[in-house]
């Protein structure tokens, strides 16, 4: 009669090991849940702040397109919509506009955490001219980048604003006015080339094309009504 002997390779030593591997693959899969949330919650506080740039923060970019829904989620509990453009390379938080039967409700419920502000006359009249321009790239280059210069910007503005005596004084009026929109982020300057501007393609999401031509109607208009004085019109 012959013998068979059961063998097995499970020993104690082999179920340590295996236990213990077990605690490293599940201590590994926490730690990589935290950093999940770690970089959702860096997607969140910055959109919060501000719009993400898939060419400036690619990282921010890359999570917020991995976690683009649970971040729609959690911004629309608290009344905001995240809009994102993935041709455009851009995404920023907007207040839900609710209903008009509901604006009184939501108004009691949802403090608004985006103010709503309106851009005095030079403001809008640079934003217009600077969207106006890209329009013009767009349909005339392949590149997406578009750069302009002070000087242009300069003679943009000058058509709209009656004669002065004084160059310097109203160079300097449009300078502050390009600082002003600079700091509002629809272009930004050129590292060691202070008089370049690369304009930011978000401001398509502000001023829509086809209205660019009634837009500059008016505010040529306004600005014949009020003389077009920049100490008058900031």
């Amino acid at each position: 009669m012959t013998e068979f002997r059961v063998q097995t390779n499970l020993t104690i030593d082999n179920i340590v090991d295996e236990s213990s591997l077990n605690e490293s693959m599940l201590s590994k899969k926490i730690a990589n849940d935290d950093l999940v949330k770690i970089q959702k919650s860096s997607v969140q506080i910055r959109l919060l702040k501000g719009p993400v740039y898939r060419q400036k923060q690619s990282d921010l970019w890359t999570w917020l397109e991995r976690d683009q829904y649970q971040i729609r989620q959690y911004f629309s509990e608290i009344g905001l919509s995240l809009l994102l453009d993935e041709a455009e390379g851009y995404a920023f938080l907007r207040q839900i506009d609710f209903e008009e039967d509901q604006e009184q409700i939501a108004a009691l419920v949802l403090p608004r955490l985006i103010t709503k502000r309106a851009l005095p006359f030079t403001q809008s009249l640079l934003l217009v001219l600077i969207r106006k321009r890209l329009a013009e790239h767009d349909s005339e280059e392949s590149s997406p980048r578009l750069i302009i210069t002070r000087g242009e910007i300069h003679q943009w503005l000058q058509p709209y604003f009656k004669a002065n005596n004084n160059e310097l004084k109203q160079q300097r009026e449009f300078n502050a006015l390009i600082n002003k929109v600079s700091e509002l982020g629809f272009i930004r300057v050129l590292k060691n080339y202070e008089d370049e501007f690369e304009v930011q393609r978000i401001i398509k999401a502000f001023i829509n094309a086809e209205h660019i031509v009634q837009q500059l109607t008016l505010l040529t208009e306004y600005a014949k009504n009020k003389s077009a004085d920049l100490d008058d019109l900031v």
